[in-house]
């Protein structure tokens, strides 16, 4: 007989693996691990993005307060495995993923996209942060008036207000406030073609490309549009990966999160690269 728990929407004698997303890869990750016999997945957003586009399976929004409140909700909802299929540069919600799994005992896997790599014919300058690219802009040999290309998180714009002497494109999914930050806005959700980014940057007159370097298909056509152009990139340092157990692709991770479901337990180290401590 098949019993489902209220409020909980799966099987008592289904696995349930928590997903936090917000990335490409969660949704892929969550997309196949809901074809899984025996698994109830959950993805949970963050509730930034106003209409994201949602993976299969069930979804709850918003944080859980810290990692109190995560550690909460994975014994509350019984969670086998955790996903951490967040973005490279969520630092906090990744160490709090880890920290939540330690206290409860329920295994963390952390989808860490690799990094871009510079290739023949890349100009770039790699900082810390924003605030060391806004230095860097500062001192730069880039024209008055020019106009720099900031992708970066809605946070990090403030960083560049006090370097007047540019013109901003600011590109974000959400409507953004840029403060006293002189910008022109242009809302645009990717993946973005090489094409299209080449098309664009010539338009606009791009002098310079100020980006994170999240890694990843949906972003890189910019990196290969400055590439095309000559454009300098300004790019920002990416966090150290977070500690414990980590998958590089959507495949590794989901081969892991179902060889540990099934066995419940930490999978051994000898599995690709998915199953390395770094």
């Amino acid at each position: 007989m098949t019993v489902r728990v209220a409020g909980w929407g799966r099987r008592v004698a289904d696995k349930a693996v928590l997903v936090l997303g917000g990335t490409a890869e969660a949704r892929q990750a969550a997309n196949r691990l809901n074809d899984v016999p025996g698994l109830s997945v959950t993805t949970s957003l963050a509730g930034v993005t106003r209409n994201p586009r949602l993976p299969a399976g069930a979804v709850r929004r918003g944080g859980f307060g810290g990692v109190d409140g995560l550690a909460d909700y994975l014994k509350e909802t019984r969670t086998t495995v955790l996903l951490d299929a967040t973005h490279p540069y969520a630092v906090a919600i990744s160490r709090n993923a880890a920290a939540a799994g330690r206290r409860t005992g329920v295994p963390v896997l952390h989808l860490v996209r690799p990094a871009w790599e510079r290739q023949a014919g890349d100009v770039w300058h790699v900082v810390d942060d924003a605030e060391a690219a806004a230095a860097w802009l500062l001192q730069s040999g880039l024209a008055d008036g020019a106009t720099v290309f900031l992708t970066v998180a809605r946070h990090e714009l403030a960083a560049f207000a006090g370097v007047t002497r540019f013109r901003y494109l600011v590109r974000t999914v959400e409507p953004v406030s840029t403060g006293s930050l002189r910008a022109e806005t242009l809302q645009a959700r990717g993946p973005f073609s090489r094409a299209g980014e080449c098309a664009l940057m010539r338009e606009r007159g791009v002098a310079c490309l100020v980006s994170r370097n999240s890694g990843g298909d949906a972003g890189v056509a910019k990196i290969e549009a400055a590439r095309d152009l000559g454009v300098p990139v300004v790019m920002l340092r990416r966090p150290d990966p977070p500690a414990g157990e980590t998958a590089e692709s959507v495949s590794a991770a989901v081969s892991w999160v179902g060889r540990v479901a099934r066995a419940g337990r930490v999978a051994s180290a000898d599995h690709s690269r998915s199953g390395r401590n770094r």
